[in-house]
């Protein structure tokens, strides 16, 4: 299977060109989050919102968000290639392209939200945990993989909104205590449900504060 998946990571996630992970007019083509950004939530602003739709919904618990990615095209080529063909070498691209584009957080850890672990297994790779753990190395930040669990099983994928909120609120619980100002980090933010969940459960472990990168996001345009 190693030698089978390493093969695999031969060709472009993109279009699957033989040579490397992203090739370069791949590259080129990834859907970036151009600013200017809301400076909590990281939704493209516009200027004739009065108030951000998506903090609204996010609430008071994560302090900052912040993605590299649009959810779309090749971003979404992208994460498809991580998330259901378990190409494990990504997590160290997505870790790339946060750094490309996002500023070191003012955080003391880092905290990955948990997979489900049967998917975890099934798939081969944890690319949370893959992401927060480059992303500690290159920031020199501690990655504390005992604080969240994960409960339940179900995934979010097909989900309206309000399911995601009352899924996501029943699938994650505090296993640990923590201090200081945490960064949680993800794959990709849709509704902001997961995220918002997984700070909840970080502030009731004792966080101060909760920050969030994830490599893609949905944009609502809303």
């Amino acid at each position: 299977m190693d030698v089978l998946r390493l093969l695999a990571d031969e060709r472009c996630v993109v279009c699957a060109a033989r040579g490397m992970l992203l090739c370069r007019p791949c590259r080129r083509a990834l859907p970036w989050l151009a600013g200017p950004l809301c400076h909590r939530c990281g939704e493209p602003a516009q200027q004739e919102r009065i108030a951000c739709p998506v903090c609204e919904r996010l609430g008071r618990r994560l302090d900052c968000v912040r993605s590299a990615l649009r959810l779309e095209g090749s971003g979404r080529a992208l994460l498809h290639a991580w998330k259901d063909a378990a190409r494990a070498p990504v997590a160290e691209l997505a870790a790339t392209c946060l750094l490309a584009v996002v500023t070191r957080p003012a955080v003391d850890v880092i905290v990955a939200v948990p997979a489900a672990p049967g998917r975890a297994a099934w798939r081969g790779i944890d690319g949370p945990r893959d992401l927060a753990r480059a992303l500690g190395r290159s920031w020199s930040l501690p990655v504390r993989d005992d604080v969240l669990i994960r409960i339940a099983e179900r995934p979010q994928r097909g989900l309206r909104a309000p399911a995601r909120r009352r899924n996501a609120g029943a699938s994650f619980a505090m296993a640990g205590r923590i201090t200081g100002r945490a960064l949680l980090v993800d794959d990709v933010m849709t509704t902001g449900a997961t995220l918002g969940a997984c700070a909840r459960q970080l502030q009731a472990a004792g966080a101060e504060q909760v920050h969030a990168l994830t490599l893609a996001r949905v944009v609502t345009g809303a």
